[in-house]
């Protein structure tokens, strides 16, 4: 079957540009959006990381007991390089994002693509990449938060079908996304029951200030689930669909985003995404 994830890497160059159209019909067609639903995200569970470099530019206050705390620094990409070692037999590093590849994407390195774990992983075609070690994956992921990358890691039954993996349990993803390309941008068209599959961090705030604001919109052009809007001169963001990915705290010139997270919460989401494996 691995002429499938060949296949797949030809065609959807063709119809990438429609997913957002695609997308939308989920909202106008109950029984579109059901057979979308069925077909194509049954029991998928994804969590979007936020990035690292906002904790070390500090706006990232991260809730710990100071006298607790001493000098450790946990950032949000732990939680994954977690998840790596409590499933470390098995890690494929792509050689190519599909997504920044069909999008023909010139922002971000195409030659930047998913980690996948699990049994599945033996089932994709080695020219597509190579296994790695533990080591070698953590390093891979601080590459790829390096270059503006985003990781969003759990179960994706999209990616077990273009690689035909096999069962649910046997592909873990983790993806290294851009905010122009990522396949999950559609979660600002798509029907709210398959959105609520791609969801934000356990433990995660994102908090705005209007008294910092200064109007730029820079946080505005860098959401990729468009939750944020300039209001009377101020950032307004909707909570129900921002993922708290860190990108407008990233880029906001004068701390007018800040990104809370409980460090506590990151082992126990950890287990939580690896019981789904088991």
């Amino acid at each position: 079957m691995r002429f499938i994830p060949r296949l797949t890497v030809r065609v959807m160059g063709l119809f990438f540009n429609s997913r957002y159209r695609l997308a939308r019909w989920t909202r106008k067609s109950r029984v579109f959006g059901n057979a979308v639903r069925e077909g194509l995200f049954d029991g998928d569970d994804m969590v979007v990381v936020p990035k690292d470099t906002v904790a070390r530019s500090r706006k990232i206050e991260m809730d710990l007991d100071i006298e607790d705390a001493g000098d450790r620094t946990v950032l949000p990409s732990e939680m994954v390089k977690s998840v790596i070692r409590k499933m470390d037999d098995r890690i494929f590093i792509m050689n190519f994002c599909l997504c920044r590849r069909s999008n023909k994407c010139e922002n971000y390195p195409v030659d930047h693509g998913c980690i996948f774990l699990g049994n599945g992983t033996e089932r994709i075609p080695p020219e597509m990449g190579h296994m790695a070690t533990v080591e070698e994956a953590e390093a891979y992921l601080d590459e790829c938060a390096s270059k503006g990358l985003v990781h969003i890691i759990g179960r994706n039954k999209l990616d077990r079908i273009w690689l035909s993996t096999g069962k649910k349990n046997d592909l873990m993803t983790i993806c290294n996304c851009c905010p122009c390309c990522c396949l999950w941008n559609v979660t600002r068209d798509i029907s709210d029951d398959i959105g609520a599959i791609f969801k934000r961090m356990d433990g995660v705030t994102v908090n705005t200030d209007s008294g910092r604001c200064i109007g730029c919109g820079l946080c505005m052009d860098i959401c990729f689930t468009k939750s944020i809007k300039i209001e009377d001169g101020k950032c307004v963001l909707d909570q129900d669909r921002c993922r708290g990915c860190g990108r407008c705290a990233d880029v906001c010139p004068n701390e007018a985003i800040t990104i809370t997270y409980d460090d506590a919460k990151i082992e126990s989401e950890s287990d939580r995404i690896v019981s789904l494996f088991a």
